[in-house]
């Protein structure tokens, strides 16, 4: 029991210094564009690293959430297939869409305060999204699931963009051990940076009668800056339907990335075609565009799952240069990943026993066929 409340702490500590490190350089962005036929959700996660893998998560796979005690740990079957953006292990995305062409990303807030501890079951706040991805097909349903799971207390403090392919879009966010959502009318811009929605509208709207391009700082791009600027983006896309749409995406992804800064970097930009149910992405390593299309995947839990590197040497379409998923495989992106921040001084060592139990740990999920 012990040894187990000691790896869920350590992986808590990483997802702390993955996500918050030094927080000026920390400045992911998420957006939807919707115009016409068209529906996009942008996302870049800028950080130390884009080793990472793209997973293929299966349909009907009984899962228990990865807690420590006394916590009661959240248990599902999973419904829905999905691809998702991984980089500390199988079952801890960052983001990700699924074959009903839900989304969910997250990123950084410094204002979040989880819910204290009731009788509702609980998981980690990167499990979360993957809960979501395997559960619901639509925002509504996100949202309501709220009131049956609770994210653990945390040192990690995440908020979530949400969007499903009728076009719905929501942001996620714990404000004083409260859930708050936007959504709808209470939606006017849908985009999210690292500060609360409430305060990135406020100031939007403060700068709405001023010439924005004087007023933000193209510098350092801070998150409220990020926002406007993306905010100003989508109005330009609702007012003149830009074509193509994918590639102006990226175009704003560009604009609000961190390029490279330091040991920093935009570590991937993905763009999702939400209606078409593709996936295109480049990261810092590989900044040719890739595509996968969630059609050619097969979701059954009767066959393993597939893997592919996020920085592998390919461009196009490279839904069929998925590899079967292993434990050693899962073993050696996180060895990789906790080497690096090892390595830059984030992290302390990381004892095999610890490793092994995260590289193991989506072994004990089985087909529920």
């Amino acid at each position: 029991m012990k040894k187990f409340s000691i790896v869920l702490w350590v992986l808590a500590f990483l997802l702390v210094l993955f996500f918050c490190g030094t927080l000026p350089c920390f400045s992911c962005s998420t957006f939807v564009l919707k115009c016409g036929n068209h529906l996009i959700f942008g996302r870049n996660w800028d950080h130390y690293s884009s080793k990472g893998l793209m997973i293929v998560n299966k349909r009907n796979i009984a899962k228990t959430a990865l807690l420590a005690p006394p916590e009661k740990s959240a248990r599902w079957i999973s419904k829905y297939g999905s691809l998702t953006f991984n980089q500390i292990g199988k079952e801890f995305p960052y983001g990700g869409m699924n074959e009903k062409g839900l989304v969910v990303e997250m990123m950084w807030l410094e204002d979040t305060k989880y819910p204290e501890p009731d009788e509702r079951p609980a998981l980690m706040e990167v499990q979360w999204i993957q809960y979501q991805l395997d559960n619901f097909s639509t925002v509504e349903e996100v949202i309501n699931s709220q009131s049956r799971i609770r994210i653990s207390q945390s040192m990690s403090k995440l908020h979530y963009l949400v969007c499903d392919r009728s076009g719905n879009a929501a942001t996620v966010e714990f404000i004083d051990g409260k859930c708050v959502t936007h959504t709808g009318e209470d939606l006017p811009v849908a985009a999210l940076t690292n500060d609360t929605y409430d305060s990135c509208l406020e100031l939007l709207q403060a700068y709405k009668d001023f010439d924005w391009e004087k007023k933000i700082d193209h510098t350092t791009l801070r998150s409220r800056d990020r926002f406007i600027k993306i905010a100003r983006r989508i109005e330009d896309f609702q007012s003149e339907n830009i074509q193509p749409v994918v590639d102006y995406a990226f175009d704003i992804l560009t604009s609000v990335g961190a390029g490279k800064v330091g040991q920093h970097c935009t570590a991937w930009s993905v763009v999702y075609d939400v209606k078409n149910l593709q996936i295109y992405f480049k990261t810092f390593e590989n900044r040719r565009i890739r595509v996968v299309k969630l059609s050619d995947f097969d979701f059954s839990c009767d066959t393993p799952s597939s893997v592919l590197d996020l920085n592998q040497d390919l461009e196009g379409d490279v839904s069929g240069d998925f590899f079967e998923y292993t434990s050693m495989i899962n073993r050696i992106l996180i060895e990789t990943v906790f080497g690096i921040y090892e390595e830059v001084g984030f992290l302390p060592e990381i004892s095999e026993f610890q490793i092994t139990f995260l590289a193991n740990y989506p072994e004990t999920l089985k087909c529920n066929k």
